[in-house]
């Protein structure tokens, strides 16, 4: 069972990136971005030019590709979210435009490196390390710290810096925080753009594992999205647990089951959580006094 959990870490870690991107645009502007699964593939991309194409190192592809990715993620805010917001049109609208941004990254993905898979190469070794009855790769290992560190300095950024402050004001209060004086499409813009990095970090991470595809981040997004609603969507450390605990499940009941039954699992678990817990089994209820 420990060695369901440890392979159930790597792609928890992931889930959980990405959950943590859908709950911080969520959270912030309130609107569902579905284009937010294809800024993994738009990750995984870049890095994979950078890395193998260019020659660089996989640290200056890492960055470099949140970088560039946090651009699209920017310029979907920029082109969708603002101009409807201006029109006042329904959130259902938004989301609708966010959807019609992911189909046309994933042409523009197909466009500029074609349908076929990209091999991208592990920066780290592939012999598993061993340790007793249970072993886990170098570059599960990998994924797995590097994840957590972008978690820390995402949470870090979020509460000591003068935007992160002014993003979680916009989640408490959105009208509030305009007459407050804070500029809610500022907020709006830095939402989308760490979110987008975010799913480029979670691209570049899972490339070693999975061959790169235009498709890639249709199914990964689906599971971070599921990841966020099971731990609580718009909660931060709700969409981190999530993340691990979506991971943690799929890992078992492959191991355990089939890895078949999987996916029927995870929205199995999603569906229980929409019935008994709407809210999501980590987010707490806030009392508030009038």
């Amino acid at each position: 069972m420990l060695q369901y959990i440890l392979n159930g870490l790597p792609i928890g870690a992931i889930y959980a990136l990405v959950a943590l991107s859908y709950s911080f645009i969520y959270a912030a502007s309130g609107v569902l971005n579905w284009s937010q699964g294809d800024m993994v593939m738009l990750g995984a991309y870049v890095g994979f030019t950078i890395y193998q194409v260019l020659n660089l190192g996989f640290t200056p592809a890492l960055f470099i590709s949140m970088a560039a990715v946090a651009i699209a993620g920017v310029l979907v805010q920029q082109l969708i979210l603002k101009p409807l917001r201006k029109r006042n049109s329904p959130p259902v609208n938004v989301i609708i435009g966010t959807l019609g941004a992911s189909i046309i990254l994933r042409n523009i993905a197909l466009m500029i490196w074609g349908p076929d898979a990209q091999l991208f190469p592990s920066p780290v070794s592939t012999k598993p390390i061993a340790a007793g009855v249970m072993s886990m790769t170098p570059q599960d290992i990998l994924i797995v710290i590097v994840s957590i560190i972008i978690m820390i300095i995402f949470q870090y950024l979020l509460k000591y810096t003068k935007e992160g402050k002014a993003s979680r004001a916009v989640t408490q209060d959105r009208y509030a925080a305009v007459l407050m004086g804070i500029n809610t499409e500022r907020s709006d813009g830095v939402a989308f753009a760490t979110s987008a990095a975010l799913g480029a970090a979670a691209g570049i991470l899972i490339a070693p594992i999975f061959f790169v595809t235009f498709n890639m981040g249709a199914g990964i997004g689906l599971k971070g999205f599921v990841a966020a609603v099971v731990g609580g969507l718009g909660s931060v450390p709700g969409a981190i647990a999530g993340g691990f605990f979506i991971g943690i499940v799929e890992s078992i009941a492959g191991g355990q089951i089939s890895s078949g039954y999987r996916d029927a699992i995870t929205f199995t678990i999603l569906i229980l959580v929409l019935w008994l817990r709407p809210s999501g089994l980590f987010l707490r209820k806030r009392k508030q006094k009038v």
